[in-house]
């Protein structure tokens, strides 16, 4: 049995044996005595006995929980004597554990532990591990600093997670294969190599620039500049700060501070390092002349930069100070307000929350759109936002206090908790959108006798989904038929047509009044699973009717025979005629003084169903100056530069231009051979182009060939023409409004198109990033090919021949006769 005596090592208490405690006695009384003639010895010896303090809890386990005579003397075998100590110990060879039992053999042991031969081993070093040793272990065997080895980790996972997440799965595969391959040890020696720590004394925000100054032996100010630069080109400077704050520790103790290899940088400091590295001193130890020369600029420099120093510092100080806590504030308001809604949208997801507005998640609850979805995806979903947010409320505190608080070790395990929690959420989506594999739809009649009936109205159920159209058709019966096409997504066929029969659809007759819902909803414990929802109405022939206007706004544009203002339609009585709406008194309406050109100058829209709605901007928008040409005779046009372009048909030609007068003038335009030219005269590109915009507007009285190139906006409105050719390419943004026998439309670049109208034909090539919305214009006959990334809705009647390939997707409707589908690589053609 051994006395035991308590002790206190820089506030950590052990239990050590008598015997023990006496060695360690004169062993740390010979320490204070070797240092005391050192300026700060007493901080010196504070962190000899931090170091054995983390030696001693090392070498306890839950089996053991004393010190003993063998500790003590591997701790000296370990650290070594006065005569011999150097605060950057020598470099130690590799250690087999060390047996903590065996006498006076784990004393020899101790004492040769490092003279060892043999090959070095691998192990993972637990005493310096953030999750479980491996970058520590890897770091010791090839005698580098484990930042690094960190950081390759860190690079591995972002640019796994940046490329679909394949490389993200070898590095997390690769640290397990590691973490179970390589035995672990809490005897592994420190390395003599240059740490990389982040510098408390110098720092501004984190000290990482500080840090990394003093690492390679450069100026701070260099650093810091790389970083502010990096952030304007780009923001990379940024994410890597941030990241370098999470992995590099600080430098805390004297020992971290003396491994980060460096005294305080500056120009002299830069003239020391030439001079060593070129060795420009001749035999004297003089400068030599090359020496001179090469470094009168640095010195020049030097003092200018000091002058600088001394005359702006205090405003700068005040300015980067200013900066400072405006960005802290506002990251925090930012960060908190994030996690205050991160939190609502979890409570509503978990239906924690009573049904109301708040738990909105865009245009159906979060019961709808989650149903099914796993609850602990929910709760991952929950801290992978969580933790980013946590972290940006750390780093607005540290902005603000100039102090950053989370320590490298509970970043790397909440890195490490953020991950797992990642890949949990990642699994969950992928079971969840296995309810979208198979598709299924189902058809409901409903037969409502026509007598009595005088007209036809919508009512608003105030949803924010009522993409609602209304297909008008003709049959020969003496009752209104409203056929619901409903389609749905689910695991299986079956489920799928489960799915459709959640939502309802209501037409309800009150009256004289057929009245039908703007949209349809769900039913009580429905899901969200892309449901869809086709009505077609079949009106007996040469039945009349009334039109309010709410129901004109769920019809196609092209179902009306002619292009008719709102307040016409609401006015006059309307039949069916095959798939269109024909009017039966608008003949002897004399109230009618809606035209074109009042409908495009106005805030009204301008086509049938609200479906052509105006690209540009409000008139009162653009500058009072204009200018008109005297150009006629045309009937095709180029548009070429950053314009609003308001085409219409009319009876006479009339080109005119409104905008700024230093824009106009930098217009030119001609006519060429039967075709209107307009271009601009600059060709600089400027990123950040405030003019202002520029309106031209141009009447023709019949329309071949439209072109237009560059970031335009575009209303083409009421062309009624035989063949129209349209072009579009570059960022281009139209509404097309034409009634035409063919249409050729070559759309490039990222387009943004919207047509409505009628044709007999449409051809359209489609390149690049495009959106095409052409599901109003009825077609008879479509061809479409789409390549790249386009995205292109149509309406055919008889034919369709859709060629879609890269990673292009066609929407068609309708129901075509006659069908050529073809789609290559990631693209998809369906009918809507």
């Amino acid at each position: 049995m051994k006395k035991n005596i308590s002790i206190n090592l820089q506030g950590i208490i052990f239990h050590i044996e008598e015997d023990g405690y006496e060695q360690l006695s004169r062993y740390l009384a010979s320490i204070r005595s070797y240092f005391s003639n050192y300026e700060g010895h007493e901080e010196i010896v504070a962190d000899i006995e931090l170091r054995i303090a983390e030696i001693f809890s090392a070498r306890l386990s839950p089996g053991k929980q004393v010190i003993s005579l063998e500790d003590v003397q591997y701790l000296i075998a370990r650290m070594g004597n006065v005569t011999e100590f150097e605060i950057e110990e020598p470099v130690e060879e590799e250690i087999p554990n060390y047996s903590t039992s065996g006498g006076a053999a784990g004393a020899a042991g101790a004492a040769g532990a490092y003279t060892i031969p043999g090959t070095k081993k691998l192990y993972r070093d637990v005493n310096r591990k953030v999750i479980s040793g491996v970058c520590a272990g890897l770091a010791n065997y090839l005698n580098i600093d484990v930042v690094w080895i960190r950081l390759f980790f860190i690079l591995f996972l972002v640019l796994g997670v940046l490329s679909a997440g394949v490389s993200a799965a070898a590095a997390v595969i690769l640290y397990i294969v590691l973490w179970i391959a390589m035995p672990e040890s809490n005897e592994l020696p420190d390395t003599d190599v240059k740490k990389l720590f982040r510098d408390p004394e110098d720092k501004k925000l984190g000290g990482v620039a500080s840090g990394l100054a003093k690492y390679f032996g450069v100026d701070v100010a260099v650093v810091r500049i790389l970083f502010l630069v990096s952030v304007f080109l780009g923001g990379f400077g940024l994410l890597l700060y941030i990241v370098l704050w999470i992995a590099v520790p600080e430098a805390v103790t004297l020992t971290e501070r003396m491994q980060m290899q460096g005294s305080p940088v500056t120009l002299a400091g830069i003239e020391h390092t030439l001079k060593e590295n070129l060795n420009m001193k001749d035999r004297d130890g003089n400068e030599s002349a090359l020496a001179k020369i090469i470094l009168l600029p640095i010195r020049i420099i030097s003092q200018v930069f000091n002058w600088a120093g001394r005359a702006l510092g205090p405003i700068l100080g005040f300015l980067v100070a200013l900066v400072r806590v405006a960005a802290g504030i506002f990251l925090l308001l930012v960060s908190v307000g994030l996690t205050v809604g991160l939190f609502s949208a979890f409570f509503a997801s978990m239906g924690w929350l009573d049904n109301s507005d708040m738990i909105q998640m865009g245009p159906f609850s979060s019961s709808i759109w989650l149903g099914g979805f796993p609850r602990f995806g929910l709760v991952a979903g929950l801290i992978v936002g969580l933790i980013p947010l946590l972290f940006l409320i750390m780093l607005a505190i540290g902005l603000l206090s100039k102090r950053f608080y989370m320590r490298p070790t509970i970043g790397w395990s909440l890195f490490g908790v953020w991950l797992a929690a990642l890949i949990i959420m990642i699994a969950s989506i992928i079971s969840f959108s296995s309810n979208f594999q198979r598709s299924g739809e189902i058809t409901t009649t409903q037969t409502i006798p026509a007598a009595g009936i005088t007209e036809l109205d919508a009512y608003d159920l105030n949803t924010d989904f009522n993409n609602l159209y209304i297909d008008v058709r003709e049959h020969n019966g003496a009752n209104i038929e409203v056929i619901q096409q409903i389609e749905a997504k689910g695991r299986t066929e079956e489920e799928a047509k489960q799915n459709a029969r959640m939502i309802t659809y209501r037409v309800v007759k009150q009256d004289s009044t057929l009245r039908f819902d703007d949209s349809y909803e769900f039913k009580e414990g429905a899901s969200f699973r892309d449901q869809d929802l086709t009505i077609i109405l079949k009106l007996p022939k040469d039945k009349p009717f009334r039109l309010t206007r709410e129901f004109v706004y769920l019809l196609p544009s092209a179902t009306f025979d002619q292009e008719y203002g709102y307040d016409k339609i609401v006015r006059n009585t309307w039949k069916v005629k095959g798939d269109m709406l024909e009017c039966i008194t608008c003949a002897n309406d004399t109230l009618d003084t809606e035209t074109p050109e009042m409908l495009m100058d106005s805030d009204q829209e301008t086509e049938v169903g609200g479906n052509n709605e105006s690209v540009l901007l409000d008139m009162n928008e653009y500058d009072n100056y204009s200018k008109a040409f005297d150009y006629t005779g045309f009937n095709k046009v180029s548009v070429s530069g950053p314009y609003h372009v308001q085409l219409k048909q009319g009876n006479s030609y009339k080109v005119t231009v409104r905008g700024s007068e230093k824009e106009i003038r930098r217009m030119e335009v001609r006519e060429n051979g039967g075709e209107l030219i307009v271009e601009s005269e600059n060709n600089v590109i400027n990123l950040f182009n405030d003019d202002e915009p520029v309106l031209i507007q141009i009447t023709v009285p019949d329309l071949e060939r439209l072109e237009l190139t560059g970031a335009i906006k575009a209303d083409v409105i009421g062309i009624n023409t035989n063949e129209l050719d349209l072009i579009l390419a570059g960022a281009t943004k139209a509404a097309v409004n034409v009634r035409a026998r063919t249409i050729r439309a070559d759309i490039a670049g990222a387009s943004d198109t919207r047509f409505t109208g009628t044709t007999e034909r449409l051809e359209l090539e489609a390149a690049g990033a495009c959106k095409i919305d052409a599901d109003q214009l009825r077609a008879s006959d479509v061809i479409v090919e789409a390549t790249g990334a386009t995205k292109a809705d149509v309406y055919a009647t008889k034919s369709l021949r859709a060629d879609a390939s890269g990673a292009s997707r066609i929407t068609y409707k309708g129901n075509p006769g006659s069908t050529q589908i073809d789609a290559n690589g990631a693209s998809k053609v369906s009918r809507q």
